[in-house]
């Protein structure tokens, strides 16, 4: 997804959706919960980015844990004791 920001327009993003970004952006990384760092953390999200404008901000929709829990459904599944995940690359 493509975000573009004017001048000085902020956008905040959990660190995990970030692609890339042009050189004329500025940003910071805090925690994503003013009432402190333990509950920052523990709230699920922990650091988040703010960028600042002007500037194009590429993102993906979907955090890398959240696409791995989409996708794992569709695994095939092993069978016997192993619980591990069984990938037939063919050959």
């Amino acid at each position: 997804m493509k975000k573009t920001l004017a001048p000085g327009e902020h956008y905040v993003v959990d660190t995990g959706h970030i692609v890339a970004f042009q050189e004329s952006i500025q940003y910071t990384l805090r925690k994503a919960s003013s009432a402190g760092w333990f509950r920052s953390m523990t709230s699920g999200e922990g650091i988040v980015a703010e960028y600042v404008g002007p500037g194009d901000l590429y993102l993906q929709t979907r955090s890398p844990d959240a696409f791995a829990g989409w996708i794992f459904p569709f695994f095939p599944k092993q069978s016997g004791g192993n619980k591990g995940v069984n990938i037939n690359l063919g050959g």
